[in-house]
């Protein structure tokens, strides 16, 4: 299967108190990261007040998926914003940890920790 050919994942967003929760069941590859990436950038360009990216039914995640991350998360602090935390499945825990991605994102086991870590202002 080719890129062209890739399953487009399903992203859906929804709130939690003054959190937005984007949701992503599938894979992210050069075919369609860039919709990720553009979800994320018109709700922080929205004005909503917390981001939490749900990629724990991620299948597979490829660089350009990592890319779409930092993007987000660059355009997120040029806005003055709370950190854009990440509940990451194993695959996606080990790329972001590979490219010490880790490091620049808060990632969490659930969404429950992750939305936990927002209120508590982590």
């Amino acid at each position: 299967m080719n890129a062209a050919e890739s399953p487009q994942p399903e992203l859906t967003s929804d709130t939690h108190g003054d959190t937005t929760v984007v949701r992503v069941v599938g894979e992210i590859d050069m075919s369609n990261s860039d919709e990720l990436r553009e979800r994320c950038a018109d709700l922080l360009d929205s004005g909503v007040a917390a981001l939490v990216l749900d990629l724990s039914e991620v299948t597979f995640f490829a660089s350009s998926g990592i890319a779409a991350l930092g993007h987000v998360r660059v355009h997120n602090a040029s806005l003055g914003r709370r950190p854009v935390h990440v509940v990451a499945s194993r695959s996606v825990r080990r790329s972001l940890e590979v490219t010490a991605m880790d490091g620049l994102l808060p990632l969490h086991e659930s969404l429950d920790e992750a939305l936990r870590a927002v209120r508590a202002g982590a």
